[in-house]
């Protein structure tokens, strides 16, 4: 039930990206936050899909820009963390947000993909779609909605077993002391951090959230 779950809540994070709705669920933060509700990991969840959050917020997907399909990857990347049974440690996080990342890129081949399929849909139908032109956009915009679906259904089941099989095999062989984990999650964190300054204020002020993110993951390693 925990995988069909997953697999229909990334087809619901597909569709709602551009095709339908466009509540924010496709966001990397609610989709990764969901994702660990149903796998029993809504705080590990969270802080994954902020982190993925952040990175993806100077990606703006403009036209026809092409972009990583974030949403489906944050799923994969929290369920990934919850079905494969290894403890939830600072290596497995690090370890399923850069799963996540790479995900986002692998993913974002299919968005364009599908889109060269909806071009063939309606060039499909220019011929004799004078006399019921609003009866053809109604179709072929439910079926650009069932193929977005369809395909965020498969590649976050795709997703899923591959993370699965790798997870524990990638943590046997690169175990890191949960010390050395715990820094390397909190300068990761930073240079995210660092990246979306600019976002907010000059360019120039970002090598200040890079030295504050860096100060308070110390602390945070010193306290632990």
């Amino acid at each position: 039930m925990t995988w069909l779950l997953l697999i229909v809540l990334g087809g619901v994070v597909a569709l709602d990206t551009t095709s339908l709705g466009q509540l924010m669920l496709s966001r990397p933060f609610v989709a990764a936050t969901l994702a660990g509700a149903i796998v029993g990991l809504p705080l590990e969840g969270a802080l994954v899909g902020a982190l993925l959050e952040a990175l993806s917020l100077p990606i703006l997907p403009v036209g026809a820009a092409r972009y990583p399909d974030t949403g489906t990857a944050a799923v994969a990347a929290v369920g990934t963390l919850g079905l494969a049974g290894v403890p939830v440690t600072a290596p497995a996080l690090l370890l399923v947000l850069v799963y996540g990342l790479l995900w986002q890129r692998i993913a974002g081949v299919s968005v364009t993909g599908g889109r060269y399929i909806n071009e063939r849909l309606v060039f499909a139908g220019r011929a004799d779609a004078q006399p019921r032109l609003d009866r053809l956009i109604e179709l072929r915009h439910i079926e650009s909605m069932l193929l977005d679906t369809a395909r965020g259904i498969a590649i976050t089941g795709v997703a899923l077993v591959i993370g699965v099989l790798l997870l524990p095999v990638a943590l046997e062989f690169w175990a890191l002391p949960p010390r050395t984990a715990t820094l390397a999650v909190s300068i990761a964190t930073a240079a995210v951090l660092a990246g979306t300054a600019p976002l907010f204020t000059e360019s120039r002020h970002a090598r200040l959230f890079l030295v504050l993110g860096l100060a308070f993951g110390s602390m945070l390693l010193v306290v632990r």
